[in-house]
């Protein structure tokens, strides 16, 4: 018995071994997602009926309306908390939220997807490519990284597919690339008797390090991003936010709760989107032709 106890001990510390090796994180930012990036942050009114409900740097949007509130992004399992309470300040309840979506089946995403279920009692809604991954509790995409609490995907979607609740209406733009099933929402919001178009964006291609070309896991990996990247040049939001939204949001914070108008997120012709895309793709161009390039030669 003593051995077998051994044995398994053994079996999980060279597993925790492997995965650390194998992990395109470091310790370091596997420290900060987990702990500074996941600290709270003072809950807001974005725009019209979305309010900033996440961490410090670590994005979680609550989008409300009169039959109900939809969630997007549950960040790390460390914001469970930070999210409630937030939801909470707002003067909202908890169990008012009744869907779940996510912009990408990463454990810095949906790493309190469960918890937030159980608390909830909402249904869960992804593309088919990620609610495989929410459903495993396993990071399915090139990054490979840790997983998450398995969570019951109440309903699978595909590109283009909408939710709706309360006159509330997201369309689904699938984007793969930095996870299979990632996801950007679009939706028209009503603020001060304007209409907004409002994108929350968590798809800029795969993670740093992942092999690009000649990916066993993911063959089509460099076209289906670029693919993405034309798709997503497509569309012209007024605003977007992201999943890491400390440095869009820097500066900004105080004028957003104070109502400032024209809004300090406004993006006329939608430049600023543009120009992201624009710049994500040539740093993923870059990546791709230095793999393409032999050593020496560079």
């Amino acid at each position: 018995m003593r051995v077998v106890r051994v044995l398994a001990i053994v079996s999980v510390v060279c597993a925790a071994a492997v995965q650390a090796q194998t992990s395109l994180l470091t310790a370091e930012q596997r420290a900060q997602f987990h702990g500074p990036y996941s600290q709270p942050e003072e809950p807001f009114r974005l725009i019209g009926n979305i309010y900033y409900v996440g961490a410090k740097n670590i994005a979680s949007y609550l989008i409300t309306t009169p039959q109900g509130h939809i969630l997007v992004d549950t960040g790390t399992r460390e914001m469970t908390p930070v999210i409630t309470a937030s939801v909470q300040k707002l003067g909202f309840n908890l169990r008012d939220i009744k869907i779940m979506l996510s912009s990408h089946a990463h454990f810095d995403h949906v790493g309190g997807h469960a918890a937030m279920k159980k608390a909830t009692g909402a249904q869960v809604m992804a593309i088919r490519q990620d609610a495989q991954a929410l459903a495993a509790g396993k990071d399915l995409s090139p990054l490979g990284d840790e997983g998450w609490e398995a969570v019951k995907v109440d309903r699978e979607l595909k590109d283009g597919d909408t939710v709706t609740l309360g006159g509330t209406t997201l369309r689904a733009v699938w984007a793969p690339g930095h996870t299979p099933g990632c996801t950007v929402w679009t939706t028209p919001v009503l603020d001060s008797g304007k209409t907004y178009s409002v994108a929350i964006f968590g798809c800029g291609g795969p993670n740093g390090g992942v092999k690009l070309i000649g990916n066993q896991r993911f063959p089509t990996l460099v076209d289906d991003t670029l693919a993405s990247f034309r798709k997503l040049k497509m569309l012209t939001p007024d605003i977007y936010v992201t999943g890491h939204p400390q440095m869009l949001f820097a500066g900004k914070i105080d004028r957003m709760k104070a109502g400032e108008r024209p809004h300090p997120l406004i993006d006329p012709g939608s430049q600023v989107w543009m120009k992201m895309l624009d710049d994500t793709e040539t740093a993923f161009q870059k990546r791709v032709q230095a793999e393409r390039t032999p050593v020496g030669s560079r």
